[in-house]
């Protein structure tokens, strides 16, 4: 099963993507440069499938020079 995360708001959390059905596990690790289209993440946690895109940085704390 996916669950379609487009147009969620995506949170990172200490250099992690958190898990955007629950918000409690961490699905992806995150660079300052991470871009990605399409992208299924699995939530060990839920046990739930999404979808994300990042056109951008979300790590605040890492992209900061």
């Amino acid at each position: 099963m996916q669950i379609d995360a487009r147009g969620a708001t995506l949170i990172a959390k200490d250099g992690w993507l958190i898990c955007p059905v629950c918000g409690k596990g961490r699905v992806k690790k995150l660079l300052p440069t991470t871009r990605t289209t399409d992208d299924v993440v699995f939530c060990k946690v839920c046990g739930k499938e999404a979808i994300v895109n990042i056109d951008q940085c979300l790590c605040q704390s890492a992209c900061a020079t």
